[in-house]
C-alpha cells in the first residue's frame, strides 16, 4: 500500500469531481483480485473482497467496505472509513446524502477501457441500492485522475524508462552474430526476474524482438532468427518498476547500414519530431497524429496502421486520450485536448528490406510544451561483437 501516492491521487480525484457535472464519483467493486478495477490502486491502493464503494466528493471522500478491510483503509489517513457487516446500502446512501449527491459518476465508458471497470452485474446491484440516483459515466473524471500524473508518478515513470533503456543497452552489449531473437528476449527476462521487475504488457511478448528483414512485423513471439549483415535488430520493450511502466522501441544495425536504411531511419525520425512539435497543451489528439502522417506523406512513405501515441502510466497503454486518427475503432478518445502532466508515447515505423525501422519515444507534457522522458534515439546504433 502506497499512502503517499493514494493521498496525491485522491486530492486529484476530488478536484476532478469538482470540475465535472457529477455530484460524486463512486467506485463500486468486489473480489478485485479476480476482476480488476483499474481505478482502485489510485484511490485505495489494495484489493477488496466484499462489495466496496469509494465515494469521492469535491472536498471529502468516504470508503465503505467490509469490517475486516477497514483497518487497512484507516491506515491511509485519507478517507472517512465506514465498515459494514450485512449490507453496504445504508452507509452508501448516507455518504451520498452528506454530499447531497443526486448525479453520480460511475465507472463505465464507451471508449476508454480504464474507465470501464464496473461490470454489468455490479451496475445492476448498484442500481438496486440507489434507485433514486442518476448514473453517468465517469470517463472524464478517470481521465483526469489517471492521465494527469502526480509528482510521484512522474518520478516513477521516468525511473522505469531509464531502467528499460539501461537493460536494452546491456542486451545489445551481449550480442554476437549468433544471437537469436529468443536469446535477446531471454536475456532481458532473466534481468527482470533478478531485479523483480514486471513487464509493461504480456510477458511473452515483452520484449518484442525482430531480427532482420525476414522477421514479421507486429506483436510477435521471438524466434531463432539472427541479424544478417547490414540489417536491423528492433526491440520493443518496457518494464514495470514500483508500479509504473515504460514503453520504448530501439534499433541497432549489424555492421555498416545501407544508404536506404539510413534514409528510412531519418524519415521515421522526422515524422516523430513533427508530431513532437505539434504536441503541447491544448493540442487535439487526432491533429498530432495527422502532423506525423503528413511528414511521411511529404517524404513519399507508407503510413502506419495504428495511432501515433498513447498514454503511459501503470501500464504501457494507460487509457485516456490518444494521439490517433479519426477512425471508428478509437471513438472519441482522439478528440480531446492534451494537458500538462500527461505522458505519451510517440511511435511509428517503416517496414523495409533490412528490417522494421520502428521508433517509440516517451514524452512528458509540461505547462510550456513537451519534453522527452529519456534521451531519444537520433541515430542508428551499431552492434559490435
Amino acid at each position: 500500500m502506497d499512502e503517499r501516492l493514494v493521498a496525491e491521487k485522491v486530492e486529484q480525484a476530488r478536484d476532478a469531481v469538482a470540475d465535472s457535472d457529477a455530484d460524486a464519483w463512486v467506485i463500486y467493486c468486489r473480489e478485485t483480485d479476480e476482476i480488476h478495477e483499474p481505478t482502485l490502486p489510485y484511490v485505495l491502493g489494495f484489493d477488496v473482497v466484499w462489495p466496496t464503494a469509494i465515494v469521492v466528493g469535491p472536498e471529502a471522500s468516504t470508503v465503505i467496505l467490509g469490517q475486516h478491510d477497514a483497518p487497512t483503509a484507516e491506515d491511509l489517513g485519507v478517507h472517512t472509513v465506514r465498515p459494514y457487516d450485512e449490507s453496504i446500502q445504508e452507509p452508501l446512501r448516507a455518504a451520498l446524502a452528506e454530499l447531497d449527491a443526486e448525479t453520480v459518476a460511475v465507472n463505465f465508458d464507451r471508449d476508454d477501457n480504464v474507465a470501464d471497470g464496473l461490470t454489468h452485474g455490479m451496475y445492476l446491484r448498484l442500481d438496486d441500492l440507489l434507485p433514486d440516483r442518476e448514473f453517468v459515466g465517469a470517463g472524464e473524471i478517470v481521465a483526469d485522475v489517471r492521465g494527469i500524473k502526480s509528482e510521484t508518478e512522474q518520478e516513477r515513470i521516468e525511473t522505469a524508462a531509464e531502467t528499460t533503456l539501461d537493460l536494452l543497452h546491456a542486451a545489445a552489449d551481449e550480442w554476437t552474430a549468433d544471437t537469436t531473437e529468443t536469446e535477446v528476449a531471454d536475456y532481458l527476462h532473466d534481468r527482470m526476474r533478478e531485479a523483480g521487475y514486471g513487464s509493461a504488457w504480456s510477458w511473452e511478448y515483452c520484449p518484442t524482438v525482430h531480427a532482420g528483414g525476414a522477421a514479421d512485423v507486429g506483436h510477435t513471439l521471438p524466434g531463432d532468427r539472427t541479424v544478417p549483415e547490414g540489417e536491423l535488430l528492433h526491440v520493443d520493450f518496457g518494464v514495470v518498476q514500483d508500479g509504473y511502466a515504460a514503453d520504448l522501441q530501439r534499433l541497432w544495425v549489424n555492421g555498416e547500414p545501407p544508404a536506404g536504411l539510413v534514409e528510412a531511419f531519418e524519415d521515421v525520425r522526422a515524422a516523430i519530431e513533427a508530431g513532437y512539435d505539434e504536441l503541447e497543451p491544448g493540442a487535439v489528439g487526432h491533429r498530432v497524429d495527422a502532423r506525423a502522417r503528413a511528414e511521411l506523406v511529404a517524404r513519399d512513405r507508407e503510413l502506419f496502421d495504428h495511432g501515433f501515441g498513447h498514454q503511459v502510466g501503470r501500464s504501457a497503454h494507460d487509457g485516456g486520450m490518444l494521439l490517433g486518427p479519426e477512425w471508428e475503432r478509437y471513438g472519441e478518445t482522439v478528440e480531446g485536448e492534451v494537458r500538462p502532466g500527461e505522458i505519451y508515447t510517440m511511435e511509428l515505423g517503416l517496414d523495409t528490406e533490412w528490417g522494421y525501422v520502428g521508433q517509440e519515444e516517451m514524452v512528458r507534457v509540461t505547462e510550456d510544451g513537451t519534453e522527452y522522458v529519456v534521451e531519444p534515439q537520433t541515430e542508428l546504433w551499431r552492434l559490435d561483437e
